[in-house]
């Protein structure tokens, strides 16, 4: 990715810290707001074919506070955090490949702010570089493993191409993500998702996106998603 580029979208380089400020119309008189604050470790190994490096592993941890309405009831306060472990096991300098696993640990403070599931989610990604910028394809499926019985399992497929390219100091990213929900019949909904960002400073950057769901399985209407994010300098 160009220096000019400081979006937290490329799985290939870890940030310092970011925030992620988050606003959800889901409909039905449902919504949802959010801040996340996501922190990547430093990497065990590094892999110098690609570009300016590679990590060869990152971890990742975010953990969500949640404010949601659902009609006249509210619930706040922390969500479930969540875990990541990426290994990019091959690279060159335009294509790499990463894989791994998130992990959702029931940490919600609140029944609306969590599923109260222990969670799963292995992905996928091949990245290839493209000028000034990059494509790539997310492949995750979110599977529960356990917890509270009375609570709906969770098992979904998320399949989401992307590409990103920098002009100058700002950056544009376009993406398109399916949600298939196994335990439902294969239910696929499908949204839609434009970021434009800022370089401000040497490893910082900020950006905004807004989403929307179209077509007939909707998930929700709009979601408008902010992020600020520093990235450690070496």
């Amino acid at each position: 990715m160009p220096d000019e580029t400081d979006t937290d979208e490329d799985p290939t380089r870890p940030v310092f810290i970011s925030f992620r400020p988050e606003f959800y119309n889901i409909g039905n008189d449902v919504d949802r707001t959010q801040l996340i604050a996501r922190y990547d470790a430093r990497a065990f190994t590094s892999l110098r074919m690609f570009k300016r490096g590679a990590p060869g592993f990152i971890l990742r941890f975010e953990a969500p506070f949640v404010d949601v309405k659902v009609g006249s009831t509210e619930g706040a306060g922390l969500g479930d955090i969540y875990g990541q472990l990426l290994a990019i096991p091959y690279a060159t300098r335009r294509f790499a490949f990463v894989a791994g696993s998130g992990f959702f640990v029931p940490t919600a403070t609140h029944e609306l702010t969590g599923s109260d599931k222990w969670t799963v989610a292995p992905l996928a990604v091949p990245l290839w570089r493209i000028q000034r910028g990059l494509f790539a394809v997310k492949v995750q499926n979110v599977t529960s493993v356990a917890g509270d019985s009375a609570r709906s399992d969770l098992n979904f497929l998320l399949i989401t191409p992307l590409v990103i390219r920098s002009v100058g100091r700002f950056w544009i990213l376009a993406d398109t993500e399916t949600k298939t929900r196994w335990n439902a019949d294969g239910r696929t909904g499908i949204k839609s998702g434009f970021q434009i960002g800022r370089r401000v400073g040497t490893g910082l950057g900020v950006w905004v996106k807004p989403e929307v769901w179209w077509g007939p399985n909707r998930d929700g209407e709009w979601n408008l998603r902010f992020g600020f994010v520093w990235y450690e300098r070496r």
